[in-house]
């Protein structure tokens, strides 16, 4: 499903979903850290359920429907989200990035293809490996990764 372009910044049943999860916690008598120890997530991840940035997925809202006792409460709101809804506005870019990849069959979200990298940025990448290269293996391996063949039009 190719997502909807939104004009709101949150779908409202994501905060709808998130302001039951913080009224159950609440009546509960927990906090956000002492859920996230007791469902084995980060407090983060509640924190952003809590407040419409994170969908609450469905195994999450078992878990914490049986830490709460909410009957399936909360199940029952993630399993009835509108389809549009699931899917937070933030990754609906990159959503559409990956339906673009898989047609080019690759996807690179943290790193330039290699036959893309500049200089200072495979320096910056042979900087970072560890263990450690020495100035020296730096250097040859940044000669070598440059040197390598770019692909020709035919064989892309």
């Amino acid at each position: 499903m190719h997502p909807r372009k939104r004009q709101r910044k949150n779908a409202s049943t994501m905060k709808l979903v998130g302001k039951l999860l913080a009224r159950f916690r609440t009546e509960a008598g927990m906090t956000q850290v002492d859920l996230a120890l007791a469902a084995g997530v980060q407090e983060d991840t509640i924190a952003s359920i809590e407040q419409g940035r994170r969908s609450l997925v469905p195994d999450l809202a078992e878990t914490i429907d049986d830490l709460l006792d909410t009957k399936g409460a909360l199940s029952t709101a993630v399993d009835n989200m509108p389809e549009y809804d699931l899917i937070p506005l933030w990754a609906e870019h990159y959503l559409t990035m990956e339906h673009e990849a898989l047609a080019l069959s690759w996807y690179d979200n943290q790193v330039i293809p290699g036959l893309l990298r500049t200089k200072a940025y495979a320096e910056a990448v042979f900087s970072n490996k560890i263990p450690v290269y020495s100035p020296e293996e730096i250097e040859t391996q940044t000669t070598t990764r440059l040197q390598r063949p770019k692909p020709s039009a035919a064989a892309t």
